[in-house]
């Protein structure tokens, strides 16, 4: 970017539940030199050294969305176009977000927390509830406590009542894409052998979107990666960041 002339693309980048902007910083690294202009928001509660801190334990889902609206505002100061990317409870702030603003104008949903896997609509939206309303529960990631799939800056415990509430959010992208597509486009970009959340919500959701507005919506099934939810992270013992990234890549330039 030269001078005061804004940058031909802003991409806001959003980090997954317990890791932080971290996770992005070298697929990020390649859209700044490609002229883009990058926002990288730290969620609420995430991204202290302390990796088993309870800090996380005390944020609300609102406060999640706050922040990642003001990265939007903040990327609309820096380019005309402007694109919004996330991963798991990312992807579906990124829905959230492109169903309530026309200055996005294209979400990028990586294989998005609108439910968990293997459970349908219903059920998910009972533990949406159940989670955001029962005691809450600091989870480890990894039982066996080796934690050697949790990267080096992500939190090895994770809070069931928070968990819930962004639950809670993706459920409610879900039921609101019944009447309507966002003003923007959303690509969803999913792993076949995700171990998490529920594909078939996802991919409901943007035949819903194209049949409101076609052409609104691209999604993409990876079925070439392993049964492995977080796929940008590149200190993942299973990262395919060499496939993924090129995919990612080419959404948000879609």
């Amino acid at each position: 970017m030269a001078g005061d002339e804004p940058a031909r693309l802003a991409v806001v980048l959003i980090h997954g539940f317990t890791n932080c902007p971290q996770q992005w910083v070298p697929f990020s690294n390649d859209l700044v030199r490609d002229g883009c202009a990058v926002v990288i928001p730290r969620l609420p509660g995430h991204g202290f050294a302390d990796r088993s801190a309870k800090t996380i334990g005390r944020v609300k889902a609102y406060e999640i969305l706050s922040i990642a609206n003001d990265a939007v505002d903040i990327a609309a100061g820096l380019a005309d176009r402007v694109v919004i990317c996330g991963l798991s409870i990312g992807g579906s702030v990124a829905v959230w977000l492109a169903l309530r603003r026309s200055d996005i104008a294209t979400a990028v949903s990586i294989v998005p927390f609108i439910g968990i896997s293997k459970l349908g609509a219903e059920a998910n939206a009972v533990a949406a509830w159940a989670l955001s309303t029962l005691p809450d529960i600091f989870v480890p990631w990894d039982p066996s406590g080796k934690n050697l799939s949790i990267p080096p800056y992500g939190y090895t415990h994770f809070p069931t009542r928070v968990l819930g509430e962004c639950l809670n959010v993706g459920m409610g992208c879900y039921d609101e894409a019944q009447p309507r597509a966002p003003a923007g486009n959303v690509h969803f970009l999913l792993n076949a052998k995700d171990p998490a959340c529920n594909n078939e919500l996802s991919l409901e959701m943007a035949r819903r979107f194209t049949a409101d507005r076609s052409g609104s919506t691209q999604t993409v099934v990876l079925d070439d990666l392993p049964a492995n939810h977080d796929i940008i992270d590149p200190t993942n013992p299973q990262e395919r960041t060499a496939i993924v990234y090129p995919r990612v890549r080419s959404l948000i330039e879609s």
